[in-house]
């Protein structure tokens, strides 16, 4: 009699379900550090961003409801600093302390006075257009994935149910390889 462990013909397809197995372990793995390596690429700076000037920007009001800064409207504008404010009709410098500095491009007047004509000198920062490009790179391949992943759903339930009848099949094949002389052990 042979024995079954040593002649492996009791074993239906058992190696080439683990190489299946194995294969889709590691396509598993390689997407999810994808995925993670782009979501940490989304949320990093990794160019430099560019800096610009706005000198006398005039045609604002400066009232409690706040300025909006012209320059907000760029992508990934950010730390804005106001250098100089000058009431335009009259010509007189406005404190800086008169103002809550801008976070998100809005002036915020902190006096009961307001001023109708504004010039305000600032910095910023703001995205150029290599950091725009790969934000965009970053933001199609996420929606890619995705968009990949929820449309192949019905494959991916016909494939599991195959895949676990094989399994079933393949265990069914292996517990009844066994001879009755031998014990009662399962080959695996």
């Amino acid at each position: 009699m042979k024995k079954l462990s040593a002649d492996k013909k009791g074993v239906f397809g058992l190696t080439a379900v683990q190489s299946f197995f194995g294969i889709i372990l590691g396509i598993a793995l390689l997407a999810y550090v994808i995925v993670i390596v782009i979501g940490s690429l989304g949320d990093a700076t990794i160019l430099t961003q560019g800096s610009g000037t706005a000198t006398n920007e005039t045609g604002g009001t400066l009232k409690s409801a706040g300025y909006t800064l012209t320059q907000s409207s760029l992508g990934g504008f950010t730390n804005p600093t106001i250098t100089a404010l000058v009431n335009s009709t009259s010509g007189l410098t406005i404190q800086l302390a008169n103002v809550t500095t801008p976070v998100n491009g809005i002036i915020y007047n902190n006096t009961a006075i307001e001023w109708e004509a504004v010039g305000v000198t600032y910095t910023y920062d703001y995205d150029t257009t290599q950091q725009k490009d790969l934000q965009s790179i970053l933001s199609n391949t996420s929606e890619g994935i995705t968009s990949f992943f929820g449309a192949i759903s019905p494959v991916y339930v016909i494939l599991a149910v195959l895949v676990i009848i094989l399994v079933l099949t393949v265990l069914v094949r292996v517990v009844q390889g066994n001879d009755k002389s031998m014990d009662n052990t399962p080959a695996l």
